[in-house]
């Protein structure tokens, strides 16, 4: 995944365009968090309680371990996070 992507395509899609930095830092950081939220909510629906647990257990593993874990158990993981970034996004403009 491309990090410098998502933050540019997050920026508009939530239209933070017009914000100061800071206030567009703040908000892209709470978007950012409900989006991994969801993200893993998706994950867990996929994979159940106990490889779900073995992911989270890899955590604490470091963050590559974790990566690998990731990939190996959700071969489409970049896929699901984009469909989890999407429910936020049409959660928000429902909201809006």
């Amino acid at each position: 995944m491309d990090f410098t992507q998502l933050y540019n395509q997050l920026v508009e899609d939530f239209e933070l365009e017009k914000l100061s930095e800071e206030d567009r830092e703040a908000a892209l950081f709470e978007i950012t968090k409900t989006v991994q939220k969801q993200f893993l909510l998706d994950v867990y629906d996929v994979l159940g309680d106990e490889k779900f647990a073995a992911l989270k257990t890899s955590t604490d593993m470091g963050e590559e371990f974790y990566a690998t874990t990731l990939k190996h158990l959700v071969p489409n993981y970049e896929e699901l996070f984009q469909i989890a970034r999407e429910k936020v996004k049409e959660s928000f403009k429902k909201s809006a």
